[in-house]
């Protein structure tokens, strides 16, 4: 392999590197999964570009700001927020008109663990304020580190007596920049490892997924980097098209095989100080109005990380909770801010903001491997324009002309139109059977393998022996092999029905795990949610189980086993999905009808957050889906169990108007006399939750962990060559 690289001298460094890429994507396809070391060479690669860049930002913008004077300076600084303003109001466009992109569907997930989670608090003040200027050079807290500098370097204009100590920061950056440009030229090996781990290991399953937030994200940076922006330099400055890409070509290349703009920042200034050479119009002050500026507008927000942003209405689009236009001031204004981070922490903010479930944003990290090398690309192009068109300003060499700016933005415009119209007309034909979670869950296998003997009555009655004076209700299970167990019809993801019509769910495999325990036969007898009482006390079954949560009033009328799993209480809705998302806008709702079944404890329990709720008692789940608001505003479930029933109604969605989680423990109603069977069965739990069996399921059937699950990419090694398994 190494003989591929020992290509001729007059190949282009971007040249290296398109071939590295090359390289790398075609040894990634060979080795699949098996390609997982190289990533370990990809990331020493990055760490050797990393190295110089946090000391080439502080003592750049030291010194270059050091040899201002206070005006010049000042008036520096007003010139590159004015042409950063200008920019992002071209990223708050995007997020605008790219929205229109996505088509219209209706879509759910399983359960998310964020459902009940706290927000993350972003520490803005570490984040943006130096108080130990080590601690953030350390913990690489660019904002704070730049600030810092700044700070510095403007204490430093009306020092005088300071040129020797400038002097000697010049030769230091100098030296940081030989070193740079020396690891540069790794960068086409460093390509070629990045390139064979990302192909080798990630799943393209997982892509798939994303194949919309993927296609309107990639559409708005080729836009913007090949277009809009380029376009706007060329206009308005003395440069050409073509010279823009001619000078940082390579560069571009580098940041999108890495994924960092910070490593190649010095590269990415002399680019631009070559531009303005090009064209006769360098000077000292161009060098050091460029020096300034980029290091200055690095952590300030780009159009990569603003318009990367479109993830979030995705993301409410993607869970069917689509964001409305009177969502749009407060997503575009809370973007802003947080485009000031980096977008795994800023996505997952606003997700929370604007209650999206959080188990999306693994999708978005999974499309990192991919956006993460357009995002910064884009961020690149943007940090050339503003500080080409700002020293261009600056140096007296900008211009507006109407004509050249009307045609630039006509083309524009037109451009955006026909890619909106585009890729929604693709995404509306591509994803027309692309929901198929309703179908999954129809046939989800079980997490363990049993081989206990099932048999399920039709109609349920007492058990046709009767415990003897002298027998206990386990000595009865063991003597004749047989244990029955109650369950509740379609009551997901508990007990329910597979396509086959065979039941299936968390608490059935429960029951197969708990026959193969004794050693008995399972027969599995129907329940009826109203009356567990009555049958038990009728000797119907041994024990029930089918996800039934536990309060002071099933305790007073029934034995019940240890708590086996918490449950979530929430709203299942479809027509007041905005009004029940959160607890302040519930409170304004004057009456709130709420449909349950069986348990009125529980909306007993509710209305003392909201007391303007009125019970409404159905017989199953069932009815309210079919009646929806007929019959009530939502349907009081556990969150665990909505999501299911979203699952198979996308029009449905799963809402929390509690201002606080409200968990309830899950357990199992056992016959009358049964205290040794009760220890057995406290016991059975309480060991299978120490061996992570209970634990499993519930990724199983609640999260749908192993259900979703990606298949290992398809390699030459593995699929053609058949070398490994």
């Amino acid at each position: 392999m190494t003989s591929f690289f020992k290509v001729n001298r007059s190949f282009s460094l971007s040249t290296k590197i398109i071939l590295g890429l090359a390289a790398g994507i075609l040894t990634g396809l060979f080795l699949g999964s098996y390609a997982y070391p190289f990533d370990y060479l990809g990331q020493a690669f990055i760490g050797l570009l990393q190295m110089t860049v946090l000391p080439y930002i502080v003592f750049s913008l030291i010194e270059n700001i050091g040899r201002l004077s206070f005006d010049s300076g000042k008036e520096l600084i007003i010139i590159g927020i004015k042409v950063l303003v200008v920019l992002l109001s071209f990223g708050v466009i995007n997020l605008f008109v790219l929205q229109l992109a996505l088509p219209e569907w209706q879509s759910s997930n399983f359960f998310s663990s964020a459902f009940t989670a706290k927000p993350e608090q972003i520490d803005f003040i570490s984040l943006y304020i130096p108080s130990n200027p080590f601690y953030s050079l350390a913990a690489s807290k660019v904002p704070a580190i730049v600030l810092f500098s700044i700070i510095i370097g403007v204490g430093l204009m009306k020092v005088s007596g300071k040129e020797s100590f400038l002097n000697h920061l010049s030769v230091i950056n100098k030296a940081l920049n030989q070193v740079n440009k020396l690891i540069v030229k790794l960068t086409p090996l460093g390509v070629f490892a990045i390139a064979t781990a990302t192909v080798g290991t990630v799943s393209w399953e997982e892509f798939g997924k994303l194949q919309s937030y993927i296609l309107i994200y990639t559409a708005a940076v080729l836009l913007m980097t090949l277009w809009v922006l380029p376009g706007l330099i060329a206009v308005v400055t003395p440069f050409k098209y073509k010279e823009v890409f001619t000078f940082t070509r390579a560069t571009l290349l580098t940041i999108f095989a890495t994924g960092k703009i910070i490593i190649v920042l010095p590269q990415l200034i002399d680019n631009i100080n070559e531009l303005f050479k090009s064209k006769q119009l360098a000077n000292e002050q161009t060098r050091s109005t460029t020096d300034i500026l980029m290091p200055l507008a690095y952590p300030f927000p780009n159009l990569g990380t603003f318009i990367i942003l479109i993830f979030v209405p995705f993301a409410a689009w993607y869970s069917g909770h689509v964001m409305g236009w009177a969502d749009l001031p407060l997503f575009l204004g809370a973007g802003l801010l947080s485009s000031f981070i980096a977008p795994v922490t800023g996505i997952p903010f606003l997700l929370d903001l604007f209650h999206i479930s959080k188990d999306v944003f693994q999708l978005f990290f999974v499309s990192t491997v991919y956006t993460d090398r357009i995002r910064v690309v884009l961020g690149a192009m943007h940090l050339v324009a503003l500080t080409v068109i700002a020293t261009s300003i600056a140096q007296g060499l900008f211009k507006l002309p109407l004509k050249k700016l009307a045609a630039w933005a006509g083309v524009t415009v037109a451009l955006y139109a026909v890619t909106i119209v585009g890729v929604r007309q693709y995404l509306s034909f591509s994803l027309k059977d692309a929901y198929t979670y309703d179908q999954l869950i129809r046939q989800i296998p079980p997490r363990f393998t049993t081989d206990v003997q099932v048999t399920e009555l039709k109609k349920a009655g007492p058990s046709p022996v009767k415990i003897t004076g002298w027998q206990s209700r386990l000595s009865r299970i063991r003597s004749r092999g047989i244990l029955r167990v109650g369950f509740i019809e379609d009551y997901l993801p508990f007990s329910y029905r597979n396509k086959q019509g065979q039941l299936i769910g968390f608490d059935i495999e429960m029951a197969k795990l708990l026959a193969t325990s004794l050693k008995a036969k399972l027969v599995l007898v129907p329940a009826n949610p109203d009356r567990i009482k009555r049958e038990l006390a009728k000797d119907y079954y041994d024990i029930v189980m089918s996800g039934m949560p536990l309060s002071s009033e099933l305790a007073n009328q029934v034995e019940v086993s240890h708590s086996y799993l918490d449950l979530n209480l929430a709203l299942l809705t479809k027509s007041y999905t905005d009004e029940l998302k959160s607890y302040e806008k519930a409170r304004t709702l004057d009456s709130l009808r709420v449909a349950y079944v069986a348990r009125p404890e529980f909306v007993q329990l509710m209305q003392t957050y909201l007391p303007q709720t009125i019970g409404v008692s159905i017989p199953t789940s069932t009815v309210f889906v079919e009646k929806d608001t007929l019959i009530a505003d939502a349907l009081l479930t556990s969150a665990e169990s909505g999501a299911y029933i979203s699952l198979l109604h996308p029009e449905f969605k799963v809402v929390n108007p509690f201002p606080e989680p409200v968990t309830v423990p899950v357990v199992y109603p056992v016959g009358y006399e049964s205290t040794e069977f009760l220890d057995y069965v406290n016991n059975w739990i309480i060991v299978n939750a120490k061996q992570g069996k209970i634990d499993k399921l519930y990724q199983h059937w609640i999260l749908g962990r192993q259900v979703t699950q990606p298949k290992k990419n398809w390699s030459v090694i593995k699929d053609v060559l058949h070398w490994v398994e």
